[in-house]
């Protein structure tokens, strides 16, 4: 019965197993978006160090709230004696127990501290949206890539059935003694040439199934289905649009990190000179003697006031000051070439996207033509009045316009990414 049962749930742990690695995912875009920014292992790092920075603002806050220690000793002299005024002493033994209410009273240095942690943890949020930003941008692009690559594959297969076709009516042909076999050999030679160019993009796409089942952190077994087209998301609406917003360069993650490391080196300057400042604190200790010694002169009872003052440092603290000033400098003048750098970028983007979009007009025009002059070419063949040759070089040129055409595309989509993630879309 034991083995039964046991038999039993090996099956089912096997088919469920089975079934979380066929995984299929169905995914739009905005989908694909979504999953990531749930499933993506370095978002979740971003996420992680969040909930650090977190941690250690509740540290630093803590370090200014009561602390309670509790200590234990025992002690024994060994048979150790005094004379003290003629009289003998002996000591023996002893055992306490102390504990020990501490407060911070007062440290400029713990105000400051606390500022910093507190715009650490800014810091660490506003990470983590540049990271997902980052990580959105990617999954767009590895998206794009895929759409691209399957069309690619789509015009090369539609090559390749037009030359099985030619094919086909040249071998009838030399059949009929009206061609040589030669003929018919150039175009089955331009048919494998065409297939292996299929074999290669279709070994392309899987790559970038690959990365984009990384970028979505799901199994590298897991079945992706692509739901949008290429169609749906060539919007020339929505990109010419895209063209017309304006960009605003507060909104940006990389911006708002680089003023917060600003603010952060400000903070570090004005901690530097809280060093200067006294530190006091008071305490409370009580002790228990479980085993009170011979001679007991000590309180059980303590209360006291703890300050110290660093008055003269050599000038150390003076030149730490000195450094922190020198840092902000330097953050001044990392935003101020950040601006800059930004504004070029963003009018790079909008000439990228503007150049992507004539070009793949034109090249779809000339996608047109190409398939109109191998459609000639073909007939001509059919009629004895083109070679085998001139059927090859037109159809080498057809797939170099394919290639051209299926290249804009992927610029128009790389161009328009690049110009959303700019302007804070995603």
């Amino acid at each position: 019965m034991r083995t039964r049962i046991s038999l039993l749930l090996l099956f089912v742990s096997a088919f469920a197993y089975y079934g979380r690695a066929q995984e299929k995912l169905s995914l739009s875009l905005e989908d694909a978006r979504l999953h990531a920014q749930q499933y993506n292992r370095t978002l979740k790092n971003a996420g992680l160090s969040v909930q650090e920075a977190q941690s250690a603002l509740w540290e630093s806050i803590s370090k200014g709230l009561p602390q309670i220690e509790v200590t234990g000793a025992y002690q024994n002299y060994l048979g150790a004696s005094a004379n003290f005024q003629g009289m003998k002493i002996q000591f023996g033994h002893s055992g306490s127990i102390q504990t020990q209410v501490s407060q911070l009273l007062f440290n400029g240095s713990y105000w400051i501290g606390l500022e910093l942690s507190k715009l650490s943890l800014e810091i660490a949020v506003t990470s983590k949206r540049k990271t997902e930003q980052d990580v959105i941008q990617q999954v767009t692009t590895s998206y794009n890539s895929i759409l691209v690559s399957e069309r690619t594959t789509q015009l090369l297969r539609q090559n390749k059935e037009n030359l099985l076709d030619i094919q086909k009516r040249t071998q009838a042909t030399v059949n009929a003694g009206a061609a040589t076999q030669t003929d018919a050999d150039q175009i089955a030679v331009q048919v494998s040439s065409v297939d292996n160019m299929i074999k290669s993009n279709e070994r392309q796409t899987e790559l970038a199934y690959n990365m984009l089942r990384i970028q979505l952190g799901v199994n590298a077994s897991t079945t992706i289905e692509l739901k949008d087209s290429l169609n749906s998301l060539m919007n020339e609406d929505k990109t010419f649009k895209l063209l017309g917003e304006q960009f605003d360069m507060s909104k940006n993650p990389t911006m708002q990190l680089t003023e917060k490391q600003l603010e952060l080196s400000k903070k570090q300057v004005n901690l530097q000179k809280a060093s200067w400042l006294p530190t006091l604190s008071g305490y409370y200790s009580y002790t228990y003697k479980y085993i009170k010694p011979t001679l007991d002169l000590s309180p059980s009872s303590v209360v006291g006031l703890q300050a110290s003052w660093p008055l003269f440092t050599s000038g150390g603290t003076y030149s730490k000051v000195k450094q922190a000033k020198f840092q902000v400098q330097a953050n001044e003048n990392n935003l101020a070439a950040l601006k800059d750098q930004l504004m070029v970028q963003e009018k790079q983007a909008r000439f990228n996207l503007s150049n992507a979009l004539d070009k793949l007009n034109t090249q779809t025009k000339s996608l047109e033509v190409s398939n109109k002059v191998f459609a000639d070419i073909s007939r001509k063949h059919d009629h004895g009045m083109a070679t085998s040759l001139d059927v090859t070089t037109a159809s080498n040129n057809l797939l170099q316009v394919q290639t051209n055409y299926v290249t804009a595309l992927y610029e128009v989509l790389t161009a328009k990414t690049d110009l959303e993630q700019l302007l804070n879309k995603f």
